[in-house]
């Protein structure tokens, strides 16, 4: 089964996150980057291979979120044996990276 990725690489909350980010602090701040690297394949190229390279990335998220449990129970919903943690990360963080031209 391919990981579902949006097709269009436009990520679902980008223009929420945009007209948040311009309402809490009047404007957007980051830098915006020159754009996405042209050698940087699409993330659902990369996730449809049979065979992936990975590299760990250590990080801690909020306990409030509670996304451990509300990823266990998309996967319940939608009766998926294994949702790999590291693919939605990747999605996630491609689009974010890519939404601000890096």
């Amino acid at each position: 089964m391919a990981f579902p990725v949006r097709a269009d690489g436009r990520g679902a909350h980008e223009e929420q996150e945009s007209r948040s980010y311009e309402a809490a602090g009047g404007g957007t701040p980051y830098a915006h980057g020159p754009g996405r690297p042209q050698d940087i394949p699409e993330v659902a190229v990369v996730l449809n291979r049979r065979v992936i390279a990975r590299e760990s990335l250590d990080s801690s998220v909020p306990a409030a979120l509670k996304l451990k449990k509300r990823i266990k129970r998309f996967a319940l919903d939608n009766e998926l044996d294994h949702l790999p943690i590291g693919d939605i990360v990747s999605v996630a963080l491609d689009e974010w990276l890519t939404a601000r031209g890096f």
